[in-house]
């Protein structure tokens, strides 16, 4: 199974017999070739009338469902990942909001209070991704969506659990699927039910819980005491301010900087909490929980910024400084899915879409599911392996476009850096500007699919004329 870099290769693979009504598979592979050739511009101006009103009629057809739009590209993705020796599977939850004063049905409030937060649904990803350091994403894998009602369900936090199962039963393949998952998801009923689900797991620390040792000890008691083994040089990236205040706190905003952070490690018995978390069907949880715990900090921060941490639960072996790093390698793979929900929101435009209930909306983002990932690929492999070979991201015919109409001059082989830089330029981008973002990345890619589609219709009248 091969990455679908070309746009019609991505169509194939999401596409295919998804249902058993064969027009309504013919409808998703031209929606999602259209939306893949340019993903931030708008369905009025993607479609004509009559492709329009066949596309509205599509995301609302009671008889599609995100699960079965998503099911070819979920299978593909397994295919992906068995070729890996192992790979990460990195968990979000992301959220869609819209004009506060709008009239979409079925969508809800962020906050009860917050009148201003009233048109809004939720989205947890499951993004599969090679370990091998690579950080290559492979595909979605599971993708779960929600919008809150008029009082607090207080079970939201089952997704994490929930979707880490899921996933693993359509990968089949828990020895070699490691779930990578944000502070958000630390809970000491989910750790449990995968340590005995014998998942592998790397979970962000957010509570400094209670250890079973007598004299009394906490988590961070065990680490006061520990010395660090091994450091790692790592670039820490911009982090721009929140926009949500209730979180700002958690995620301070942060100027990019080289950090060289310590690893420390210890294997520790967390104590079952005293409160329970609500859950639909009672469980009974063991009085403790033995689970490898690794610590990274950043001992000499630059003046004004906060420090580097993160404690993490994983049940990854983590004996030599060489398994600890392995823990710590593949938790900082985790911001891959912060890229990717970037590219859902900008690269494919999603919370611009006019569609009016929140069953459209769904089945809209499921479809665009496969293609954001698709440029998150094309963007990484650049990134990766910025002296592989062009043909890697583009066809022959988009590297004769490029030449021909492009704004920037390419090399005789050019590289997947020149290619993603000329692409890039397509959209507005300047060379010297650093690397581009989502929006002009995503313009540039919809010229040139415009650019390639006439080239080859002039190719193909040529030959026509010879006969």
């Amino acid at each position: 199974m091969t990455d679908p870099i070309d746009v019609e290769a991505l169509a194939v693979e999401v596409a295919n017999s998804n249902f058993g009504d064969e027009r309504l598979n013919k409808r998703l592979k031209s929606l999602v070739s259209v939306l893949a050739a340019a993903p931030d511009v708008s369905l009025p101006r993607s479609f004509d009338s009559a492709g329009l009103e066949g596309a509205y009629r599509f995301w609302s057809n009671p008889r599609v469902t995100q699960d079965d739009i998503l099911g070819p590209h979920v299978e593909a993705t397994r295919a992906r990942c068995d070729a890996e020796s192992e790979f990460l599977v990195v968990h979000d939850t992301t959220d869609f909001s819209y004009r506060f004063e709008g009239s979409r049905e079925g969508l809800g409030r962020a906050q009860l209070t917050n009148e201003k937060s009233k048109q809004m649904f939720f989205a947890h990803f499951s993004l599969a991704v090679a370990a091998d350091g690579t950080r290559r994403p492979l595909g979605v894998v599971a993708l779960k969506t929600w919008a809150r009602g008029t009082s607090r369900s207080g079970t939201e936090h089952l997704r994490w659990e929930t979707q880490a199962r899921l996933t693993a039963e359509r990968l089949k393949n828990n020895e070699k699927a490691i779930h990578v998952m944000d502070r958000e998801a630390d809970d000491y009923e989910m750790l449990v039910a995968l340590t005995q689900g014998h998942h592998r797991f790397i979970v962000r620390c957010q509570y400094n819980r209670w250890l079973d040792e007598e004299p009394e000890t906490k988590v961070r008691d065990v680490f006061a005491g520990l010395v660090s083994v091994v450091a790692r040089t790592i670039e820490i990236t911009l982090r721009k301010p929140h926009r949500v205040k209730a979180r700002a706190k958690g995620y301070p905003a942060r100027a990019p900087r080289m950090a060289t952070l310590n690893v420390s490690a210890a294997r520790v018995a967390l104590k079952k909490p005293e409160t329970k978390r609500k859950h639909p069907t009672p469980t009974v949880l063991p009085p403790s929980l033995t689970v490898n715990m690794v610590r990274v900090w950043e001992p000499n921060p630059p003046a004004g910024e906060e420090p580097v941490e993160w404690i993490l639960y994983t049940t990854d072996p983590i004996d030599t400084a060489e398994q600890q790093l392995a823990v710590v390698d593949h938790y900082r793979a985790r911001w891959i899915i912060e890229e990717y929900n970037k590219a859902i929101k900008t690269g494919c435009n999603f919370e611009r879409r006019q569609l009016q209930d929140y069953e459209s909306l769904v089945n809209l983002l499921a479809t665009l599911a496969p293609i954001a990932y698709r440029l998150l690929l094309i963007r990484n492999e650049a990134r990766r392996d910025p002296e592989a070979p062009g043909l890697s991201v583009v066809s022959a015919d988009h590297l004769d476009v490029l030449r021909a109409k492009g704004r920037l001059r390419l090399s005789e082989s050019p590289t997947t850096r020149e290619v993603y830089l000329a692409i890039a330029a397509l959209g507005g981008h300047i060379k010297y500007a650093g690397d581009p973002g989502w929006l002009t990345l995503s313009r540039g890619f919809e010229k040139l699919e415009t650019l390639t589609e006439g080239w080859l219709a002039a190719k193909l009248q040529l030959r026509s004329d010879q006969r």
